[in-house]
This record gives structure tokens, C-alpha cells and sequence, in this order.
């Protein structure tokens, strides 16, 4: 580890090299007319990658530009472009220029290409959070291009206050990711778990994303369902120029790669994300028929020769990663009107494999040793497939009305098989040896039409959206077996674990589908009204916003079977085979062979929808150096699920109106710095999932998970603080204070059950949060214009968090108080960036840790789950040459740090590692990889 380090750092300082001497251009731009400064216009030195947009006060500065003669492009939406050419640049001096720009009162088509505002870069970040009336946090294109991330939650992982659960799930300040809200673009993405309410933003990939804002406090024009924050992904839209891209990536995992990796047999479309071949037969019986059918019934031994004995475990060398990647941009301009599109095409296949440590124990004792319940080792081998498409169009009218129509599809599969070997202390003493075989497919599409539209000269402006979501999830043939080791005969073997009833751990077979469907409609209204400045109206905001979820799960178990009236002898013969040859069709029979018994339970399909109805109205007032902003929303949500249990029918039918204030106020100290507070109430609804009473055992964590009806909805209130400081364009420094409190939170937990862990929701009676965040971008070229320093910069976050749940006052044998579950004490983010636009060489270098968490709750006898802090550095090094191909080379979690889950033996509401006991234990190697593009414009 010490000896690549090294070599990675040789690596950075030799890519470096030193820098001629160079000069800069600066100056500002405003209006022919009024005089006033335009923010976000164009400046670009034509025929080279150098260029920016214009900061709050109307100036730019084009920095490290070699002597020599240019010519410069000024344009900005609605104002006619402006060429300055045989511009002069000297070393070590700066050329001055103060531009006017007029008015474009003609055809605005060409003005709309060559100034399409710019939301990407650092620059209009800074400038978009600064200009926010809420605490918000963002990430932009230019900072993702500096790193080797792949997807948005890796990309997410930069962004303060944020931590990435599963490298998929966001978390936000410390709070579980079941408190966020994601909005793609602006219409509410769908849940992309079974299990829980998150978002997969893995499922997005970097090179699709404009930038990513999360909002932590809330507004009356924004969906109320959330308590960690506010996730807007933004996709690109209208490309600056027309373009053609094309990619592909190679990946070197260390312990996987090029290493023995082992799987069951797949279909032929795997390689695209979706099986067609795993699914149960056509001609199966249904599950009344077999329920129906008497114990020695022909029908079982027919069902069992259907069922396609893919038990045979397949070694192959692994492939390194690959993807690829084709995109494009075009403008077209159509009789005044101009549309565009940016369009992506993605595909990639992964494949990992590590060994996991997994335990389970008897109940601690505090001040004595635990005793282990269960040992086992994991080799965990998985293949994962994604094709990707994103395909955005904009058409603008003219100046004052453009509509927007947005399209994400992704279709994903994921192979994973599981050799578990070990020992069950109690019931398989001599030793284990388990399977686990499971594929998952999951096709999302996302789409949203938007409108917006000006009028009386940008005075009023009307948003319209109509959002659709769809998920379709499948698990086809999850098959698991136990088998233990005999020591009969002069060797010893192991023998298959047959149950005598039907057992999701002991040759279960589970057949799960899901369907989601989402539709929602949102109206946003705005009026400017002359204020005692004119730079500063006062503003009025209303709107609503319909949104309808609903779903529908079925799963089936089947199980396999030896029944006790069937000939003995046979039974100890099959048990003994290899599990490939023991379940082949000729071995389902009756008299001597297994049958096939239905496992499917009343609990194992529901229906569920949600409809949300909200509206808000609300306001900005500025007040001299303050601005005042808030409203009220109300939002009225009906929430209800159908399933059964043995007892009968299972009905949730929740109904609840909710007022949600929310006031925002900043105050401008200089035009520099400023400081903003906020007070605003939240809410967060159970999610489908947690109140189904529907249990799935989980292979991975030697647990089941089940739902809970009773679940109730969460409120929360929220408090926010925070100074922040623009010391120059693109820069900036802040530190803030929150304070959120919570009536019925909702956690994950453990359940008393016998012999295996069990997992479930519930409501907590209160709780509070509060932490402090700070934040700061930095460039060195403020303040040095030393080759080398002045190409560095530095973007550093950080937040340090508390947190209490009160159980209630009857909570007996255990305390009553203790951290929120999922919360994480401290996050801390860092990267170091050298870029060089002469020589087109960027380098970054990333660094996150968060702090020890609940993974699940516990009780009386189950003490709390925690997964320990990890800490992770990223590096990466990429050259672009003649501004069309691009490589990029990586290193992805260098340190390769262990994933830890330790349980709290103790009871001390600390792991200490000395004294807890390890749950769970992996490593999953760094990844090294490297990227190819080439662009043509």
C-alpha cells in the first residue's frame, strides 16, 4: 500500500511540471442602457477551452492565458454578441476591458446558442447558493470532471454534510436516508428500493449531471416530505454547441479482477441488465393448486421437474470493468425558434468479489465474554450489468417561453452468488456450508415536460410540470440451501439440510415482482412587484403540486422437500449428492424422491398507493440589507396498503392534513457576506414497504425484515443558522448551526424473535438533532501567481452532529434514551485540485470519513448494530488534448479500508473493538481504472 501510494504521488507532482509565464484579461459588463452589471454572461477567448461567466457584480477575469493575440466573444441570453479581436495579452500584466452589451430585439435564435446560460460550472454555483433564500449545499459539473466518480451518489460523496450508505443511498447532516426527498430536475423521483424509501443514485451517471443542489432547510414551494434535505439533480439540457461524444473505461479491481470468479448459470440477455430465463415456468402450478394439493400428490413431483436445476456453480476468469459511452448535443433552429437536445447512451458491467466475515451471538452479558451463535465466512461473488439512457429536449419559443421535455431510462441487473462456509455452534457444530443464488433486474424511467413562461418583461413568470415515473423490479429464482458437515463414514461429507416445512433458508426458492407507477402535477406562480430597490423586488409565490404513488408486490415461496412417508434410504442417497445433481428433474418423485411443497403466505402481496396534495403561498420581501422570505404549505395525503395475514385482512388508511409553516431571512453584511437563519416544518411519511406486513429473510445479514401497519407519520422542526463569506468568484467559506427536532421518528429496529435476527419499523416517541457545519472553496490564485500554487485549489467541508431518541417512560431493562438510528456523529469531505488549462492537465485528490452509526436499534436482550467510521481517498489524473480526447486515469478508495459492523456487547452505547464483537466484516479492494473520450465538435 505504502509502495503505490508512493508512486501515485510521484505521479501527481512529475504530471504537474512548471508553467510559463502568462497574463490575464479582465474587466466587467453591463447594460448599454441601464448601466447595470449582467450577471452570468459568456466571456470565451475564441478558438481555445479558456473561458468564464461573469460573477455578481457583472466582472470576469481569464487568468493563466499565454502572450499573444486573441480574439474575445462576449454573449449573453437576449443581448446581441460582441467580438473583440486582436486582443492583446502581455506576460505578467492584465488587459482591461469594460463591455456594454444591447439589447437583441430581433431573431433571438443564434443569441440562444451562444448563451445558453451557464449552470454547470463553480462560478454559477456559487453564485445559484448564494442567491438562495434557503441553507443549501451544491456540487457542479466542473468539480465532477475533476474526479474519477462514475455515478451521482459517488459524486455526492463531495458535498457538505453528506454521507453514501451502500455507495447508492445519500444521507444528509447524519440523518437516515428515509428522510430526503430527491427531485430529478423538478418533478419527485421514484423510491428505488423494495425495502425502504432512497433513491439508487447510482443509477445516474456523472456524465449525465448539470449539477446537484441539496436544500437542508425548507420553503413553501418545495415538497414537504423531508428532514435530512432536499436532493435536485439536475440533468443537461441544451448543449453550448453541437457535439459528438465518445467514451469507454476500463477497471482493475484488486483481489477481483483477473481473478477466479464463480457463478450459476444466466440467460443471454444478461449482458443487458434483464433475464429471460430464470422465471418461473409457464405451466407451473399455481400457488391454490399446490396449497390444495394432498401431501403425496403427483402434482408436486410434476412442479419439481418444471423448475429449471440451475444449482451448478460455473468458474470463469473475471473481467476487468467496462463501460462505454455515446452522447451528443444539437442545436436546430426552426423559423425563429430554436430546439435542442443532449442525448446519452451508457452501458457498463462490473464485477466484484471479496470474503466477508459474518457472526451472530448468543445474549451478552455485560462484563462477560460474548458467546459466538453462529460463524460464518462469505465468498461473495457478483456481476453487475446497466444500460443507461438520458435524452433531454428544449424548445424555445423565443425569449420569454421555452418547454422542456426530460427522459432517464435505466435497466440494471445484478448476479450474486454467496459460498458460505462456518460453523452454527448449536445445530452444526462439526461445520457449514450454505448457497445462495439470487438475480435481480430493475428497469426505472423517469420522465418530465415543463414549461416556462415569461411575461410582462420577465415581471411574471409561470412554471408548469407533469412528471411520470414507472419501476419494475424482479427477483426470479432466489434459491438458498444449508447443508452441514456429517462425520459418518471414514471421511465425513456434507449433507444437504432438508426441513421438514417450508423455510426460507433451507431450499427456498422466492420469486419476487414489483411495479411501481407515479404520476404528479405541480404549478408554480411568480410575481415581481417594484421594491425600494430596483435590483431587489418584492415577490409573490403560489402554486400546488399533485402527487400520486402506488404499487404492487407479489412474491411466492417455494420450497423442496423429502416428505417423512417416503422411503428412507433414498432420502439419505440425495441428501449426499452435490447439490447439482440432487435437485436434477429425474430425482422429483413420489415414493422415494423430493416434492415440491408452496411456502406463499397471505402476507406476501399487497397493494399500496399515496396521493399528496399540497399547495403553498409565500413571499421574498427586501428590506435594506435584509431579505425576508417564507409562506405556508399545507399538504393532505391519503396513504393506504391492502394485504393479508393469517387473521385476515390487513388494511392501512391513513388521512392527514399538515400545515407547514416555514420563514427564511438573511442579511447582507457587505456584498461579500452574509448571514441567513431560517425556522420551517417538515414531515415524513412510512413508506410502503415499512408498513407491509410482508417478511423477507435476508442471506447477507442472517435477518428477516418485517413491516409494521401501525406506523404513524413524522413531524419535524427544523432550525437553521449560517454565515457565509464570497471572497472572490467561484469561492467561498461558510459555518452554520442546525437544530431539527422530531415527534415519532421512525427507526429500524430489532425484534425479540427466536433464533434468528429479526428487523422491523417503528415510531420512536421523540427525538433531536443539532450539529455545525462548515464549508470552504478556495483558490490559490487569489492570492499567488507562483507557477504551480496558483493552478491549486481546495474544497473542504465538515460537520459535527448530536443526536437523542426518547424511547418513552415504560421502556423497561434498557435506557430510554440514545442516538437516532442512521445518524452519523461527524462527516468530514475534502479534496486538493490542480488544474492547468495551457497544458489541459487536472489532478484531485478526494478524501471522505464519516463518523459510527445505529445500523438497527435495539432492545433489551439485541444490543445496537453499528457501522464504524471508513475512512476512503480518491485519486485521479487526466490530460486533454487539443480539447477533442480526453484520458483519465483513477484510483478509487486507495486505502481500501474495511467495512465494519460491530455490535454493542457491552451496552455502553459505544463500540470500543477491544470489547464489542464484530457482526459483519469485508474489504472490497480498490478499483484502478482509466477513460478514454473523444468529442467531436
Amino acid at each position: 500500500m505504502k509502495k503505490n501510494l508512493c508512486l501515485l504521488l510521484l505521479t501527481f507532482f512529475f504530471a504537474l511540471g512548471l508553467q510559463a509565464q502568462s497574463g490575464s484579461i479582465r474587466g466587467v459588463v453591463s447594460d448599454a442602457a441601464s448601466g447595470e452589471t449582467i450577471i452570468g454572461a459568456n466571456v470565451r477567448l475564441e478558438g481555445t477551452s479558456l473561458g468564464v461567466a461573469t460573477g455578481l457584480d457583472g466582472d470576469f477575469e481569464i487568468t493563466r492565458v499565454e502572450p499573444g493575440s486573441y480574439t474575445l466573444v462576449i454573449s449573453f441570453i437576449s443581448y446581441k454578441s460582441i467580438r473583440f479581436e486582436d486582443i492583446q495579452v502581455v506576460a505578467e500584466k492584465a488587459t482591461v476591458l469594460n463591455v456594454k452589451l444591447e439589447e437583441d430585439l430581433g431573431d433571438l435564435g443564434e443569441v440562444v446558442v451562444m448563451a445558453t446560460r451557464e449552470t454547470g460550472s463553480n462560478v454559477a454555483i456559487v453564485s445559484e447558493i448564494r442567491k438562495s433564500l434557503q441553507v443549501v449545499s451544491g456540487i457542479s459539473a466542473d468539480q465532477i470532471k475533476l474526479s474519477q466518480d462514475g455515478n451521482a451518489a459517488q459524486v455526492m460523496k463531495r458535498v457538505s454534510g453528506v454521507t453514501i450508505v451502500d455507495n447508492k443511498f445519500v444521507r444528509v447532516r447524519g440523518v437516515d436516508d428515509r428522510y430526503n426527498v430527491v427531485m430529478i430536475n423538478n418533478a419527485i423521483a421514484p423510491s428505488t428500493q423494495v425495502d425502504k424509501r432512497t433513491f439508487s443514485f447510482d443509477l445516474i451517471p456523472s456524465e449525465n449531471l448539470d449539477r446537484m443542489m441539496i436544500y437542508k432547510s425548507p420553503s413553501p414551494e418545495v415538497p414537504g416530505d423531508f428532514a435530512g434535505g432536499l436532493v435536485k439533480v439536475f440533468t443537461k439540457n441544451a448543449p453550448d454547441e453541437d457535439f459528438i461524444n465518445f467514451g469507454m473505461g476500463v477497471g482493475f479491481r484488486n483481489g477481483t479482477s483477473l481473478q477466479d470468479y464463480k457463478q450459476t448459470r444466466g440467460s443471454k440477455t444478461d449482458v443487458l441488465g434483464f433475464d429471460t430465463s430464470r422465471d418461473l415456468p409457464k405451466n407451473f402450478p399455481t400457488t391454490d393448486q399446490l396449497l390444495n394439493a394432498s401431501g403425496g400428490s403427483p402434482l408436486r413431483a410434476e412442479a419439481g421437474r418444471l423448475l429449471d436445476n440451475n444449482y451448478g456453480v460455473n468458474t470463469s476468469t473475471a473481467l476487468p470493468n467496462l463501460s462505454s459511452g455515446l452522447s451528443f448535443g444539437k442545436n436546430w433552429s426552426l423559423g425563429g425558434k430554436r430546439l435542442s437536445t443532449v442525448t446519452s447512451f451508457t452501458w457498463a458491467q462490473n464485477q466484484q468479489y471479496y470474503q466477508a466475515e459474518r457472526n451472530r451471538y448468543f445474549f451478552p452479558v455485560p462484563g462477560a465474554i460474548t458467546e459466538k451463535r453462529d460463524e460464518y465466512f462469505d465468498d461473495y461473488y457478483s456481476k453487475s450489468n446497466e444500460v443507461g439512457i438520458m435524452s433531454n429536449w428544449l424548445l424555445r419559443l423565443n425569449k420569454d417561453n421555452k418547454i422542456e421535455f426530460r427522459n432517464l431510462f435505466n435497466q440494471t441487473g445484478l448476479n450474486e452468488t454467496v459460498l458460505r462456509e462456518g460453523k452454527d455452534f448449536v445445530q452444526r457444530t462439526e461445520g457449514a456450508r450454505d448457497y445462495a443464488f439470487r438475480y435481480e433486474s430493475k428497469l426505472i424511467y423517469s420522465g418530465q415536460l415543463e414549461g416556462t413562461h415569461f411575461f410582462n418583461d420577465e415581471q411574471t413568470k409561470l412554471n408548469w410540470v407533469l412528471g411520470g415515473n414507472y419501476m419494475y423490479q424482479e427477483e426470479p429464482d432466489f434459491r438458498r440451501l444449508r447443508s452441514y458437515f456429517s462425520t459418518e463414514g471414514s471421511e465425513g461429507q456434507y449433507v444437504i439440510n432438508d426441513p421438514p416445512a417450508s423455510s426460507p433458508q433451507d431450499l427456498g426458492r422466492f420469486y419476487g415482482y414489483l411495479k411501481d407507477y407515479g404520476i404528479s402535477n405541480g404549478v408554480n406562480f411568480e410575481k415581481k412587484f417594484k421594491g425600494v430597490e430596483k435590483d431587489r423586488p418584492r415577490i409573490l409565490r403560489a402554486g400546488y403540486l399533485v402527487d400520486y404513488k402506488a404499487r404492487n408486490f407479489n412474491a411466492r415461496y417455494i420450497t423442496t422437500y423429502y416428505p417423512g412417508f417416503h422411503e428412507t434410504g433414498s432420502k439419505e442417497n440425495l441428501i449426499r449428492l452435490p447439490i447439482d445433481q440432487s435437485f436434477a428433474p429425474e430425482n422429483y418423485r413420489n415414493n422415494d424422491g423430493w416434492l415440491i411443497q408452496e411456502g406463499t403466505r397471505p402476507t406476501d402481496s399487497y397493494d399500496a398507493s399515496t396521493l399528496v396534495s399540497a399547495g403553498y403561498i409565500g413571499g421574498v420581501y427586501p428590506l435594506g440589507a435584509f431579505n425576508f422570505s417564507g409562506g405556508v404549505r399545507t399538504e393532505y395525503s391519503i396513504q393506504q396498503l391492502d394485504s393479508r395475514n393469517d387473521g385476515g385482512l390487513v388494511r392501512v388508511d391513513k388521512r392527514e392534513l399538515a400545515v407547514l409553516p416555514s420563514f427564511n431571512m438573511d442579511y447582507n453584511i457587505n456584498k461579500k457576506s452574509l448571514i441567513r437563519g431560517g425556522y420551517g416544518k417538515t414531515l415524513n411519511r412510512p413508506e410502503f414497504r415499512e408498513f407491509a406486513p410482508f417478511l423477507y429473510y435476508s442471506f447477507e445479514y442472517l435477518a428477516g425484515f418485517f413491516g409494521n401497519p401501525n406506523l404513524e407519520m413524522a413531524r419535524i422542526d427544523n432550525f437553521d443558522l449560517r454565515y457565509e463569506f464570497y471572497p472572490n468568484e467561484g469561492e467561498t467559506f461558510s459555518f452554520g448551526a442546525f437544530y431539527k427536532f422530531f415527534d415519532k421518528p421512525i427507526e429500524t429496529v430489532q425484534q425479540n424473535v427466536t433464533e434468528q435476527l429479526q428487523f422491523t419499523y417503528a415510531n420512536a416517541v421523540d427525538a433531536t438533532v443539532y450539529g455545525v457545519e462548515l464549508e470552504a472553496r478556495k483558490a490559490f490564485s487569489s492570492f499567488t501567481s507562483a507557477p504551480f500554487l496558483r493552478d491549486l485549489s481546495f474544497n473542504v467541508n465538515a460537520s459535527l452532529i448530536w443526536s437523542e431518541v426518547f424511547l418513552g417512560d415504560d421502556v423497561s431493562f434498557q435506557d430510554s434514551r440514545r442516538a437516532l438510528q442512521g445518524q452519523s456523529p461527524y462527516v468530514v469531505n475534502a479534496a486538493l485540485y490542480y488544474i492547468n488549462p495551457n497544458s489541459n492537465v487536472q489532478i484531485s485528490a478526494a478524501y471522505n470519513v464519516t463518523g459510527p452509526r445505529i445500523f438497527v436499534a435495539g432492545n433489551a436482550n439485541n444490543p445496537e448494530i453499528y457501522e464504524m467510521p471508513r475512512q476512503a481517498i480518491d485519486l485521479t489524473v487526466s490530460k486533454t488534448f487539443r480539447d477533442r480526447t480526453t484520458f483519465k486515469f483513477g484510483v478509487q478508495d486507495l486505502l481500501n479500508f474495511q467495512y465494519r459492523f460491530y455490535q454493542d456487547s457491552n451496552f455502553d452505547r459505544k463500540i470500543d473493538t477491544k470489547v464489542d464483537d464484530p457482526m459483519y466484516l469485508w474489504k472490497k479492494g480498490s478499483l484502478f481504472s482509466a477513460s478514454l473520450s473523444y468529442r467531436i465538435k
